[in-house]
């Protein structure tokens, strides 16, 4: 009686285990490569299957949102594959694609902040403005990228913000007298351009080419901070400024130095 009841407790639960687990009910893999993750829903839930995102990638060659891998792998009749109702397909799909731009030249070519603005926002740029001190109302000083100088030619993704810094046309007004000493004639060049200053170079030995005079540090100035006692000037005033070959750059301008190209 009792080998009768054990025997009848096991085989109730053996056959609803069975059922529980789906056993022997399998489904054939579906092929779920190429087609749009929006459209998958109808589909699984008509196999009785359900699907997770495990990853998703970037691809030049495919659109957002298409399926490119799968796991399990697509029952085929190379490769037989079956998974149980209610179970999982974990797939990889393309997100967005990242499109990069390029930044165009506007310190050269452009004179107006809102000419440069309307190139940059073109590109597909969104564009903060800045004012800076400066003798020439509206150029276009320099165009940031997280407090970095973006130089021309750079490539950025599509939607970065870009701060551009302008001038303000203050010509006149008075700012602090920098140093040149110590610095490179390109160096000394672009602070002179940031700040709204002219800048008057005498080479005191032999500079035989662009490259050179570019290389070239300044040993003296006309005004200078130091021995003129003159902590400010005007914007717009001219500085006179001595340099040579010889005269080593100062250590403190070494870091500003790395990668530049002395012949642009």
């Amino acid at each position: 009686m009792a080998s009768a009841t054990l025997y009848g407790i096991f085989y109730y639960t053996m056959d609803n285990l069975d059922k529980y687990t789906n056993h022997n009910i399998k489904i054939e893999v579906p092929n779920l490569l190429g087609i749009q993750i929006n459209n998958l829903n109808d589909t699984l839930e008509k196999l009785e299957l359900r699907y997770e995102i495990r990853d998703s990638i970037y691809s030049e060659n495919h659109p957002m949102g298409m399926i490119i891998q799968q796991d399990p792998k697509p029952h085929s009749e190379d490769f037989p594959n079956y998974i149980k109702p209610n179970r999982n397909l974990y797939l990889t799909i393309v997100k967005k694609q990242e499109i990069y731009k390029t930044v165009p030249d506007l310190m050269s070519n452009v004179n107006s902040k809102n000419i440069g603005k309307t190139k940059l926002e073109r590109l597909g740029f969104k564009v903060d403005l800045e004012m800076r001190n400066h003798k020439d109302r509206d150029k276009v000083l320099e165009i940031r990228f997280q407090d970095e100088i973006v130089k021309a030619g750079r490539k950025l993704l599509k939607g970065a913000t870009l701060k551009l810094i302008y001038g303000s046309g203050d010509k006149g007004k008075p700012i602090e007298l920098p140093d040149f000493r110590g610095m490179n004639i390109y160096l000394a060049n672009n602070k002179a351009s940031e700040i709204g200053l002219e800048l008057e170079i005498n080479y005191n030995d032999s500079v035989l080419d662009f490259k050179d005079s570019n290389r070239a540090v300044i040993f003296n100035q006309y005004p200078s901070p130091k021995t003129d006692n003159k902590s400010f000037i005007s914007i717009g005033s001219l500085v006179i400024i001595d340099a040579n070959l010889s005269t080593p750059l100062d250590s403190i301008y070494a870091k500003d130095t790395v990668g530049l190209n002395y012949n642009i």
